[in-house]
């Protein structure tokens, strides 16, 4: 059975350092839904495009590697901010 890999998506695994120790820790690839690239192109400005990217250790088929997952970056919206701060004005027009 191939691989099928999910989208936005991948796996960094580790890197045997066989030519030169400047090579790197660890290598693999992400897989990026064309949708979502498009929509970040189309939503920043300039020549850089900014991907959120989690990670957690895993072990598969033996190996130690790290999963990745990608998204949008996380802006905080107005609705999300925190409450404004109380005075103590506020407090003295609480009815009880």
């Amino acid at each position: 059975m191939a691989f099928i890999p999910k989208p936005n998506s991948g796996v960094l695994w580790p890197n045997e350092k066989k030519q030169s120790p400047n090579q790197p820790d660890v290598r693999g690839d992400l897989f990026l839904a064309k949708d979502m690239l498009m929509s970040l192109m189309d939503k920043e400005p300039g020549n850089l495009v900014k991907i959120a990217i989690s990670g957690w250790r895993k072990e598969i088929i033996f190996k130690d590697c790290i999963s990745l997952s990608a998204s949008e970056p996380y802006v905080k919206t107005q609705d999300q901010a925190a409450p404004p701060k109380r005075t103590p004005d506020d407090i003295e027009d609480i009815p009880f």
